[in-house]
């Protein structure tokens, strides 16, 4: 979570809250020192999310609680590629694809994610408590954002169903529910609640088509990846040379750095195990082989670790249905 010290020291977000924080703060006197990325284009510039919830730490005991909602309405003159990017959007409801797909561009420090229930879609942040003041006041100023910006694409004709907190502000709701244009709600987790008839209101577009598939293209470009899962590393490791003896559990856990118990365990946890994910890569490079039209399934076999080109027809018809033959006469005939 963002409020974890150890995740937080690797965990960043885009520098544009954190400069709009810092405009706002000059404003009433408080300096603030953005730190690294200071000279850095707002556009593509990271800050690390722990820097951010010290900024807003200092900052909220100093100015008082309702900064986090003068930050969101104050202007904003930094170029931020998911606002430029939801202006292309035709509905509420892309904006909200968008956002939650590209949500690690605003903080990898915690996940969002839309669900549809009761009748209304729920995006939620996946951020629990109980936060630290800093953590609370950053957490405060996205949700805010949020509610906002949906204000703000729309020309004022959209707003959320209701704003969600997973605690109590500091500040009395009536401040909060004129700020957001929403009845607030509190939950374990935070976001907003959306009718789903409000998800096809229009978005107020100010951007040509090409424009807008311009920022979209920037936009995925600067979202940070996400870490590899553990069956993507095994899966790499296993690959590099698929054509000699499959590498043991134990040393495929050795060489990334766990016991062949927790490489079982996280597996299962990913809903995968070892021989599946051996498969998977064995499967995906078959098929790829077998494009090829003078490629002797004997060589394909021996490629993809099978010394025995029999045991490889049983298993290429266990992954795919069909035998190499087949597969390949069926990709001839396309």
């Amino acid at each position: 979570m963002w409020y974890t010290d150890s995740v937080s020291l690797v965990a960043s977000e885009s520098v544009c809250a954190v400069r709009r924080l810092v405009g706002v703060a000059r404003g009433y006197g408080l300096a603030l020192d953005e730190g690294a990325s200071a000279r850095e284009p707002a556009a593509t510039a990271r800050v690390s999310a722990l820097h951010a919830r010290r900024l807003w730490d200092r900052a909220v005991r100093e100015l008082g609680p309702a900064l986090p909602l003068a930050v969101v309405a104050s202007a904003d003159e930094q170029l931020c590629l998911m606002q430029l990017a939801a202006s292309s959007c035709a509905t509420i409801g892309e904006v909200v694809e968008l956002v939650v797909t590209h949500w690690r561009y605003t903080t990898d420090a915690f996940g969002a994610r839309a669900v549809h229930r009761d009748g209304a879609l729920h995006l939620e942040l996946d951020a629990r408590g109980p936060l630290p003041l800093g953590a609370r006041a950053g957490l405060e100023y996205l949700v805010a954002s949020l509610a906002r910006a949906g204000a703000e694409l729309t020309g004022g004709a959209w707003r959320p169903s209701a704003v969600v907190l997973g605690h109590r502000p500091p500040l009395a709701l009536d401040a909060w529910e004129a700020a957001c244009g929403a009845p607030v709600r509190f939950a374990e987790l935070p976001g907003l609640v959306i009718a789903e008839a409000a998800l096809a209101q229009p978005v107020r577009s100010v951007l040509s088509p090409a424009t807008g598939r311009m920022f979209r293209e920037l936009l995925a470009w600067y979202t940070p990846r996400p870490p590899p899962t553990l069956a993507e590393r095994v899966a790499a490791a296993l690959a590099r040379d698929l054509a000699a003896a499959a590498p043991t559990v134990e040393q495929v856990a050795a060489e990334l750095g766990l016991s062949a118990r927790s490489l079982h365990r996280q597996l299962a946890a990913e809903a995968t195990s070892y021989q599946r994910v051996l498969d998977g890569v064995r499967c995906d490079e078959a098929i790829r082989q077998t494009g090829d039209a003078g490629r002797p399934f004997k060589a394909i076999a021996a490629a993809v670790g099978f010394a025995d080109p029999r045991a490889f027809r049983r298993a290429f018809k266990r992954w795919t249905g069909t035998t190499p033959q087949q597969f390949r006469l069926r990709g001839n005939a396309l």
